[in-house]
């Protein structure tokens, strides 16, 4: 870390300490403070009349107004949704239950599927093909007479709904046996495997005319319309018929019907699934999809769907209407039960049906809200909000007794005494002002670092804002302990914003502003002198960032005093409630009006400290006010009488050199006092040997004649190292010594440079020892200086033999410009190019005047 950084460091770590100190020292630490529950060490009254909020009673208002919002509820869906998925799921498990999970296959006629034809039978005959390809026609009436030769072998198929494997006649019920028709029935003949076919008709009968012999009769295995689940019911699904010629022989009635499971199996698997669910209700269930099976077989409508509808339907129908609790949950269960739904099995209402409805709703329901916690918190944050604080308030008047010596503190009482009470009851609090004093310094450092970097490059400038800010804490901790004698409206600010603005800028004056605004909110804490310290530091800014006379610095102190006193006033009657009663014009004065007059009187008193220490200041930090530039400008200044007494052309031309200097620095918007001054003192070095310089000689003999190049370079060199050590001892600030440095940059003493080059020849002579003595302009200021010195000098030269035109003048002032571009003179500063154009033309027009034409007088000397 640089030397300088570390200066720097260590000057913001004193200026913590220092104002900490000025804040804190001497006040109770943070473990002294009031504490609800202690005993008051003495009687606390109100210094102000004011109102106070009982913060525990009003929290424990708003505490019960949330309370007594109830939790704002929204619907499950997911639990919802569960219930509907569960419900589904108990439905296709009473479905898959009916039927036996490994049926046994329908049996068939041992036939290959591939030997012969398929006959196809109508309601006239039926075709069969023999295997060699004989057709035969089988007569599907068996009135009809019986040829001969042939044997006819008669069947009757039905559908066995019941599956007992007995042909019930129809009695009129829908689920009653049917005859089964369009089944492909095959027979086939043990003797030569001749097959034929027959197709039931819409009675379910079938018929084969075949040769006699022995014949295996039954199902073709390759008729697609055999349904799904279905098995042979009777005890001989396939049969052997052996019949004689010109007999007609009939087939045992084959039955065709599912394999259901005993009801017993199904309700007990569905109970044991669903335990929740009455064992009346699985039996109802079972039976309904027992019965859908029979349903599908005979091509009815089923029934299942329509009862897992209509569950569903109710069960949405409570969720739209919200269960909010199990209480609610109870009472519409009890209604379900008494109120079931109607539910229609085969056109009729079916009593059972409408129980089992009504269990599975009333099982299956569920609370199906929840609470919305962002609602219910956005509800009663309402509802705190809605509470009036004025109901809480009590007023105290002054001097009225906040709590006596002796009595327990509340809340209440503390919060009483922080905001009406005496002004030391609450003490600043050491490790939070602490903190808050390094987040502040820490936050100044770092503007200065990146916004203004010309201060923070001068280690004595970053001490002095250390030093006005400690000056800041201490004047916020005298003003709170003489408050109750006086008033908070003793606190200097104005002098702040007085010394900030002239010793550093305007816009460092604002930056002072906020810190003193932060420094009396940590030492008091209290909004009205937070806001009266911010605004009478920023008054004075405006008043004293441009002056450029002494009647304007004292006009600007009376100034500064009336717009403390007026903002003193504002804060009083606005951030101090008692002092916001106008009725009368008594309480007016006593309420704004002496408020008003301690702070135009401090401000006024605070400006004239201010003026009065700025040369301690100035001094000791090495500062150029505008009041001191105002001072070397002065020509009664003893080193401008010196340089007059002894080096009377060079004082003159140091006048003429500041006026070019003043105009151009105006031109551009530099400092023109800081040009003038700097002109003024740039050959202040000459008054040790003012003769050895041309505008001193007054036509004697030029005694540079006589010397050797290298002595004469050596004395015009001295003249700046001269010209230093005498602004030192007349305390001449460095920024303006700066043009005794600077005014001649590091150019080359061309006229001895050359002279010695004749005489020694080149390769005796160093370029060096013909430098003057200085470094090139690192300022606007400064680059004016050496232009306007070097532009009055060929002047003074140019026109002691020509007229001086305003051509002569713009020729000369653009050459002597140009030739300090061209050296490069120029480089170092931050002068633009548009600049430079002005500087010449305020050259040219303040030359111009000077070298103005003049009337002859008729018999005038000279003319």
């Amino acid at each position: 870390m640089k030397s300088e950084n570390i200066v720097k460091f260590a000057i913001l770590v004193v200026t913590v300490a220092l104002s900490w100190v000025a804040l804190v020292a001497g006040t109770e630490d943070s473990g002294s403070e009031l504490t609800a529950g202690a005993i008051a060490d003495q009687t606390y009254r109100s210094t102000r009349e004011d109102t106070v909020l009982n913060q525990a009673s009003f929290e424990g208002a708003q505490n019960d107004a949330a309370e007594a919002i109830p939790p704002v509820l929204r619907r499950d869906t997911e639990t919802e949704e569960a219930i509907i998925t569960r419900i589904g799921d108990l439905f296709r498990q009473v479905t898959s239950g009916v039927i036996e999970e490994q049926l046994v296959p329908v049996p068939s006629a041992d036939v290959d599927p591939q030997l012969g034809t398929t006959t196809t039978s109508t309601t006239e005959a039926t075709t069969t093909s023999s295997t060699d390809g004989t057709d035969t026609t089988a007569p599907t009436s068996t009135t009809e007479p019986i040829p001969a030769e042939l044997v006819r072998i008669v069947g009757f198929v039905y559908l066995d709904t019941d599956a007992d494997g007995i042909f019930t006649e129809p009695d009129g019920s829908p689920l009653g046996d049917r005859p089964f028709e369009g089944l492909t029935w095959v027979a086939v003949s043990e003797a030569d495997g001749t097959v034929v076919r027959s197709n039931t008709d819409s009675a379910g009968a079938f018929s084969f005319e075949v040769p006699p012999g022995l014949w295996e009769v039954g199902l073709d295995p390759t008729d697609s319309g055999i349904p799904d689940n279905v098995t042979i019911t009777t005890a001989a699904p396939v049969q052997v018929i052996e019949c004689a010629a010109g007999q007609e022989c009939e087939a045992q009635a084959i039955g065709i019907g599912p394999r259901f499971r005993t009801m017993e199996q199904q309700t007990q698997s569905l109970v044991s699934a669903y335990p929740t669910l009455q064992p009346d209700t699985a039996g109802t269930l079972v039976r309904i999809a027992t019965n859908d099976v029979k349903r599908r077989l005979l091509g009815i409508q089923s029934v299942l769907p329509q009862l897992l509808e209509e569950t569903l339907g109710s069960i949405g129908i409570q969720f739209g209407q919200r269960i909010n609790n199990p209480d609610e949950l109870a009472t519409v269960q009890a209604e379900i039960y008494q109120s079931p739904p109607l539910v229609f099995v085969d056109g009729v209402i079916d009593e059972p049906a409408r129980q089992a409805v009504a269990d599975l709703v009333a099982s299956f329901l569920v609370v199906n809200t929840e609470t919305d916690e962002q609602l219910t918190s956005e509800a009663r944050q309402a509802a705190r909000a809605e509470v009036d604080p004025a109901l809480f308030e009590e007023r105290f008047s002054v001097g009225q007794v906040i709590v006596e010596e002796g009595d327990p503190l509340t809340q209440f009482a503390i919060d009483a005494i922080s905001q009406v009470g005496p002004g030391n009851a609450l003490p600043v609090r050491a490790p939070s002002a602490a903190l808050m004093l390094m987040v502040l310094i820490g936050i100044l450092a770092y503007y200065l670092s990146r916004f203004r970097s010309q201060f923070w490059h001068a280690p004595r400038m970053v001490a002095l804002l250390g030093l006005l800010i400690v000056l800041g804490a201490a004047s916020v901790r005298l003003a709170s302990e003489f408050e109750e004698q006086t008033s908070w409206f003793i606190l200097p600010a104005v002098a702040f914003g007085y010394l900030a603005a002239v010793l550093f800028d305007n816009r460092m004056g604002t930056i002072m502003a906020l810190a003193l605004g932060v420094l009396a909110a940590i030492g008091t804490r209290d909004t009205g002198v937070t806001v009266y310290a911010l605004l009478a530091t920023l008054a004075p800014i405006g008043f004293v960032s441009r002056v450029s006379s002494r009647r304007a610095f004292r006009n600007s102190v009376v100034t500064s005093a009336f717009a403390s006193g007026l903002i003193g006033g504002t804060v009083a009657w606005m951030f101090f409630p008692a002092q916001s009663t106008l009725d009368t014009f008594a309480d007016a004065w006593t309420n704004v009006g002496i408020p008003m007059a301690w702070a135009f009187g401090t401000g006024l008193v605070a400006s004239l400290v201010a003026l009065s220490i700025m040369p301690f200041f100035e001094s000791a930090f090495d500062i150029t006010t505008t009041l001191r530039l105002l001072e070397l400008t002065d020509r009664n200044h003893e080193a401008l009488q010196i340089l007059q007494e002894k080096a009377f052309g060079t004082f003159n031309h140091s006048l003429m050199v500041g006026t070019l200097a003043d105009a151009a620095a105006r031109a551009i918007g530099a400092n023109n006092l800081l040009a003038r001054a700097a002109a003024y003192y740039h050959d202040l070095g000459k008054t040790e040997n003012p003769m050895y310089f041309i505008e001193n000689q007054f036509g004697s003999v030029n005694p540079h004649d006589e010397l050797p190049p290298e002595q004469s370079a050596q004395i015009i060199r001295s003249h700046v190292i001269d010209g230093i050590a005498l602004a030192e001892k007349h305390k001449i600030p460095s920024e303006v010594s700066e043009g005794i440095l600077a005014h001649h940059g590091d150019a080359i003493m061309r006229f001895f440079y050359e002279k010695a080059r004749q005489q020694y020849g080149d390769e005796n002579v160093d370029v060096n020892d013909y430098r003057h003595a200085g470094h090139k302009p690192k300022s606007r200021e400064m680059a004016i200086v050496m232009m306007a010195d070097s532009v009055e000098g060929a002047c003074r030269a140019v026109f002691g033999d020509e007229e001086p035109t305003p051509e002569g003048i713009e020729k000369v002032v653009n050459r002597i410009v140009d030739e300090k571009v061209s050296d490069g003179q120029l480089g170092a500063c931050d002068l633009t190019l548009g600049e430079l154009t002005q500087v010449k033309g305020a050259f040219i027009e303040a030359l111009v005047g000077h070298y103005h034409q003049r009337i002859p007088y008729p018999n005038f000397p000279g003319s």
